[in-house]
């Protein structure tokens, strides 16, 4: 069954992308159910009345799993390929917000006059992926950022994950808290980096005894974050 997001449940109206994928890719039918989600997180079963695909009738509510925490993931810029692939996977394992992060050694330094455009790219990954993960709300990649501005994102759980010794990840979270992992770049984090870290007080996790590609860790470190939901593990 396809997600679909949208501003208003009690006015849905699809984009021109929606528009051709319910016609054109899905080919969807009257009475054929999908769901609809609006910025408030509200979600209905729904079809389509007749085969104009126009009028809608609602079927029954959605009801959401509330996840005990959030996620925010400062991740490092790296190649485009490896980094789109990882904005998918995160909205697969429940990253709430990706910031996009320039780090000292990393490969990709900024997008320059492309900024935006990247920005509207993976923003439209992100929501994809949302829509088959049937998420209550979509993953936002919101910005790019430098060292500089790093204070500006933390909140009231702020990691590192670190190739050197630290406690592990799960032994440094908690629920009904804000979480904010920062992930490195393949070459490492530069001294300059560890040391504000530091001043910040932005704790070294592990995420394991392997040594993780750049576009992996995040995924791994959501899954452990997961793990906070023992509830929902547990049903």
């Amino acid at each position: 069954m396809q997600q679909f997001f949208v501003e208003d449940i009690n006015k849905i109206e699809f984009t021109k992308d929606q528009k051709h994928q319910i016609n054109r890719v899905l080919r969807m039918q009257a009475h054929e159910p999908f769901r609809v989600v609006d910025t408030h997180g509200n979600g209905f079963i729904c079809e389509f009345e007749d085969n104009d695909l126009t009028a809608i009738k609602k079927i029954e509510s959605i009801q959401f799993h509330l996840k005990s925490y959030r996620l925010k993931v400062i991740m490092s810029l790296i190649r485009n390929d490896r980094l789109e692939w990882m904005i998918q996977k995160a909205a697969e394992t429940g990253v709430d917000e990706i910031v996009l992060y320039q780090a000292d050694h990393g490969v990709v330094r900024d997008y320059g006059n492309k900024t935006e455009r990247k920005l509207e790219r993976f923003n439209k990954i992100a929501l994809e992926a949302s829509e088959q993960s049937y998420r209550q709300f979509p993953l936002k990649v919101t910005k790019i950022i430098t060292k500089k501005e790093l204070q500006q994102e933390m909140s009231d759980i702020n990691l590192v994950a670190d190739v050197l010794k630290g406690e592990h990840l799960v032994e440094s979270i908690q629920p009904n808290q804000e979480i904010v992992i920062i992930i490195g770049p393949e070459g490492g984090f530069s001294e300059d980096e560890r040391i504000l870290f530091k001043d910040l007080d932005i704790h070294r996790v592990s995420l394991g005894p392997s040594i993780l590609r750049a576009e992996t860790a995040p995924i791994v470190a959501a899954s452990f974050v997961s793990l906070l939901d023992k509830e929902f593990v547990d049903a």
